[in-house]
């Protein structure tokens, strides 16, 4: 399995089982931007707003419910825990984390979409359409600092040599305005845009927002001996000056 797994497949839990995890549809408050203009600013001003640009994602976070239960390939962890859906990989996540292994890792790729779900399903949200700039791929390319997150790159990062652009520098790039993947004899890497979450100020600010892109890495040496795809927060510059990107795996484990 390649990187296009990341796309997902999709063991079901009962309703019941749902509320043990904390994350029950039921409790996730989206909010339509068919709504009045007042009703619609206030909306924007008071709760969580997330973009998709990706249809698994958007998906989802249509139907959470179903989200969570959509069966998917059995993922072992690394305490004998073994989940089949999204609501049991978050229930698992709270105490130990997924085999390290590279069928599992691959794996691993089906449930990317969870980790959105997870992210942003535990306050009340609503969904919007906003667009991403036309430079956000190119922008992650040449500005996200990869001394800041694990991966085969991290170990060759320095100095100024800390980018997809320095550190891949003669690997075939294939770029879009949500995705870069960059290819070379013998590794792949690729970085996709699949949200764009706007967070309300929780201090001063007023109707400021902070912005987050939620980013799939699917990250292959070619050689079979490392796979990984995950989930990155990035928190992109208020800026254009060239100030760097920094980025948080998500789940934190």
């Amino acid at each position: 399995m390649t990187v296009a797994a990341i796309r997902g497949r999709q063991h079901a839990l009962g309703g019941h089982q749902l509320k043990k995890f904390g994350l029950a549809a039921a409790a996730i408050l989206c909010v339509s931007l068919a709504a009045s203009p007042a009703a619609s600013h206030s909306a924007h001003k008071a709760l969580t707003q997330v973009s998709p640009q990706n249809a698994a994602v958007a998906a989802a976070l249509t139907d959470m419910k179903g989200a969570l239960l959509t069966p998917r390939t059995a993922l072992p962890f690394d305490n004998g825990g073994v989940a089949n859906n999204c609501a049991q990989y978050s229930h698992l996540l709270f105490t130990s984390a997924p085999d390290e292994s590279t069928r599992s890792a691959e794996i691993r790729s089906e449930y990317l979409v969870c980790d959105a779900v997870r992210m942003v399903g535990t306050q009340p949200f609503m969904v919007t359409q906003a667009a991403l700039p036309p430079n956000a791929a190119k922008a992650l390319y040449e500005r996200l600092d990869l001394r800041t997150l694990p991966s085969s790159l991290r170990n060759r990062a320095d100095g100024p040599t800390h980018t997809l652009k320095t550190l891949l520098a003669v690997g075939k790039v294939t770029m879009t305005q949500d995705t870069v993947e960059v290819e070379t004899g013998a590794q792949f890497f690729s970085l996709k845009i699949v949200g764009v979450v706007s967070r309300p100020a929780t201090k001063g600010g007023g109707e400021r927002l902070q912005k987050e892109w939620i980013v799939w890495i699917g990250d292959e040496l070619k050689d079979g001996n490392y796979k990984s795809y995950r989930t990155l927060i990035v928190r992109p510059s208020r800026d254009s000056r060239g100030d760097r990107y920094t980025g948080t795996l998500y789940p934190v484990q």
